[in-house]
């Protein structure tokens, strides 16, 4: 089986989401103690938030030790249906809930793009040498 076809681990998604999540909701008070909040940042404060969310989900890919699409896809529903616990403590609203998912949408392209090309990469000298001759186009010096 190749990377790409390998069962998807649920106990990595797991903690992937709530390595993801936690550093959000912890840096999400760290902003509120350092005084910066939506209404005296409306700038700032978002793109922080985004930030924050993008390290939370770049750390949570390195936990997982891969970027597979369907990781990042599973890490992202996770962390939306988690949010929906702020719907449940009315925190925010259900349409609020909903629109959320385009920002999470953006924090988890952002993670996967700090995360690089790191992951899921075959390093180059782990290609064989004789790899490359076989796929060398031959030479005429004898012709």
């Amino acid at each position: 089986m190749t990377a790409s076809n390998l069962p998807i681990q649920w106990r990595a998604i797991v903690r992937a989401v709530a390595i993801a999540y936690g550093t959000t909701f912890v840096s999400g008070l760290v902003l509120a103690l350092a005084g910066i909040s939506p209404e005296a940042h409306p700038v700032g404060y978002p793109l922080l938030a985004l930030f924050t969310g993008a390290v939370g989900v770049a750390l949570a890919l390195r936990a997982a030790d891969t970027s597979r699409l369907s990781y990042l896809l599973a890490i992202g529903v996770g962390v939306w249906l988690l949010s929906s616990t702020s719907v449940l403590f009315g925190a925010q609203s259900f349409l609020q809930w909903i629109n959320s998912s385009v920002f999470i949408g953006i924090t988890l392209i952002l993670g996967r793009l700090l995360v690089g090309t790191s992951l899921d990469t075959v390093p180059a000298s782990a290609v064989p040498y004789s790899a490359f001759i076989h796929r060398a186009p031959g030479t005429h010096r004898n012709s």
